[in-house]
């Protein structure tokens, strides 16, 4: 019985882990990353989310944030009522953001909208977990 509760555990953990690595814009954000060690930034999105518009124009574009964030991260965006979303990551409200490693390891979540200043230190910080 042991063995079976063990194997469906394996069996749920490797579902799991594979779902990130078969969405085609992840792959893409990965190769994209080549040997740096940069994280993919996946935001959560709709058309409709004012939050979500100022992360994407104003606070991603701030001018202490940018560069920061090009030089450590990969953005790649999906917006939940048109993307297919990957299993695992399932978000409470919009925008939620992300981090994850190349291998599909989730490393971190934000959710919701900060100011540039904010964000940048959850940046910093981010970057900061192994």
């Amino acid at each position: 019985m042991m063995k079976i509760i063990i194997l469906v555990c394996i069996g749920i953990v490797s579902l799991w882990g594979g779902a990130i690595q078969n969405d085609e814009q992840f792959k893409s954000a990965v190769s994209s990353i080549g040997s740096d060690n940069k994280l993919v930034l996946m935001i959560y999105t709709t058309d409709d989310c004012p939050e979500c518009a100022y992360m994407k124009t104003k606070v991603f574009h701030d001018k202490t944030v940018e560069p920061y964030l090009t030089q450590n991260f990969v953005v790649i965006e999906k917006n939940v009522h048109k993307s297919k979303l990957p299993d695992g990551y399932d978000f409470f409200g919009i925008p939620t953001m992300f981090f994850i490693d190349k291998a599909g390891n989730k490393k971190e979540t934000i959710v919701g909208s900060k100011r540039a200043p904010e964000f940048i230190k959850e940046l910093h910080r981010i970057r900061g977990i192994k």
